[in-house]
């Protein structure tokens, strides 16, 4: 049977989805998203997208859709015991044909954990900051696919002062600081930059003062 995309779950439906699922870590992410939407009325207005197989959801982004052009993902997540089939990677890139060809949405922003990271890095995403979980932050020009999502990275990592987040964004960015973290958060952070090589572009947040050079 081909798989279809609910694109207005509501709230009865998410919930109905965490009674019948097995206790794990995947049902505390579904848990706690559909905590934050309710505690922000974001069912109304941003209905979680889900993915369905067999008459069955099997996995589920929370987003926003705004009207500057950004759509915020706050959660993908895959319903426990369906995890190892793609369903993540078949949802995401739904997402992107929804938010480009329906929302009209330009750009995206997105907080990766440490454990999600690989994931995103096949998606094409770039990271400028980290935020207060420990989560790399990424705020890039958004496309419909993943193909053309890696091929503006790679242009992005040749120039990337050319393509940094709005300013109001970098200045966001520039007062976090995670100095302070316990040493195992700090392990796990440094790990997730370290793994993200290339695509760790907060150096370039801010341009070299050369006016020294010159006087």
């Amino acid at each position: 049977m081909e798989m279809t995309y609910n694109l207005s779950l509501t709230r009865n439906e998410i919930l109905e989805i965490i009674e019948r699922s097995d206790p794990g870590s995947n049902t505390r992410f579904l848990s706690a998203a559909d905590s934050l939407w309710y505690r922000f009325h974001n069912y109304e207005k941003n209905p979680p997208i889900g993915l369905i197989d067999d008459e069955e959801v099997v996995s589920i982004i929370f987003a926003t859709f705004n009207r500057d052009g950004y759509t915020n993902l706050y959660e993908i997540v895959t319903v426990q015991g369906k995890e190892g089939k793609g369903y993540a990677s078949k949802i995401w890139d739904e997402y992107l044909k929804y938010a480009v060809d329906v929302k009209k949405s330009n750009r995206l922003k997105i907080s990766c954990t440490p454990s999600s990271l690989g994931w995103h890095l096949r998606n094409g995403l770039i990271f400028w900051s980290v935020d207060s979980s420990g989560s790399l932050r990424s705020d890039q020009e958004l496309f419909r696919t993943r193909e053309e999502q890696c091929e503006y990275r790679e242009m992005v990592v040749k120039d990337p002062q050319s393509y940094l987040p709005p300013q109001k964004q970098i200045d966001k960015f520039l007062k976090e600081d995670w100095s302070g973290f316990g040493s195992k958060k700090m392990k796990r952070t440094a790990e997730a930059i370290g793994r993200a090589g290339d695509y760790w572009l907060r150096p370039f947040l801010k341009k070299m003062d050369l006016s020294a050079f010159f006087n």
